[in-house]
C-alpha cells in the first residue's frame, strides 16, 4: 500500500466516522488527504468503493475480535459482557450518521447473518444458549434490531450507540425480569 493510498484511507475514515458517509464528498476527501482526484481514482473507482473497503476492514476487525472472545474459556454471559464492552468501545468513535450509513448497506446483512447463525448454533451445541429457541427466530429479532439501527430509531430511546448496545444486550440476554422477580416465580 502506498503512502498516498494510506493518506486517502485514513482521511476518509476520519471524515466518515465524524460526519457520516453521505455528507462527505470525494472532493473533501482529496483536499484533506492532499491528493488529486486522479490519484484517488488510481486506487478506487469511486467513493462508494472506498466506503466498502473501509467498512469491510472494520467488519474483519470486528469478526476477529468477536472470534477471540468466543474462543476464551469463560461462561457465555461473561463472553457477552466482553463483547458488549468491546462493541461499546468500537462504536464510541462513530457518529450516528456513520452507523446508519454503513448499516444500511444491504451486502453487509448477508455477512452478519452467516456469522450470526454460526455463533448461535455453536453456543447451542455447547449448551450456552437454549436449544429450544430457534436460531431463525433469534435472527428475526436481530433483524428488527438491525432495522432500528439502520433507520436511526434507537436515537430517540438512548443517548448514544454504546448505551444502545449495552441496553440491547441486557434486554436480549438477561430479559426484562429482575432477579427478585425470577426468585419469586413458582416452578
Amino acid at each position: 500500500m502506498t503512502r498516498k493510498q494510506i493518506q486517502i484511507i485514513d482521511t476518509a475514515k476520519t471524515l466518515f466516522l465524524r460526519h457520516g458517509v453521505r455528507r462527505i464528498t470525494l472532493k473533501e476527501i482529496c483536499e484533506k488527504a492532499g491528493v488529486s482526484k486522479v490519484t484517488f481514482y488510481r486506487y478506487y473507482s469511486n467513493r462508494d468503493e472506498l466506503v466498502k473497503y473501509l467498512r469491510d476492514k472494520m467488519l474483519e476487525e470486528g469478526f476477529r475480535r468477536f472470534d477471540e472472545i468466543s474462543e476464551q474459556d469463560m461462561s457465555y454471559p461473561e463472553k457477552i459482557q466482553l463483547m458488549t464492552e468491546w462493541r461499546r468501545e468500537f462504536f464510541s468513535g462513530m457518529s450516528a450518521d456513520f452507523i446508519e450509513d454503513v448499516f444500511s448497506m444491504d451486502d453487509l446483512k448477508g455477512k452478519i447473518k452467516e456469522r450470526f447463525f454460526l455463533v448461535i448454533r455453536s453456543a447451542q451445541d455447547k449448551r450456552e444458549i437454549k436449544k429450544e429457541i430457534s436460531p431463525e427466530l433469534i435472527w428475526l429479532v436481530a433483524e428488527k434490531i438491525y432495522e432500528m439501527v439502520s433507520e436511526g430509531k434507537w436515537k430517540s430511546a438512548v443517548p448514544d450507540y454504546g448505551e444502545f448496545q449495552a441496553q440491547m444486550r441486557a434486554l436480549f440476554f438477561e430479559g426484562l425480569l429482575t432477579e427478585k422477580a425470577t426468585k419469586n416465580q413458582s416452578p
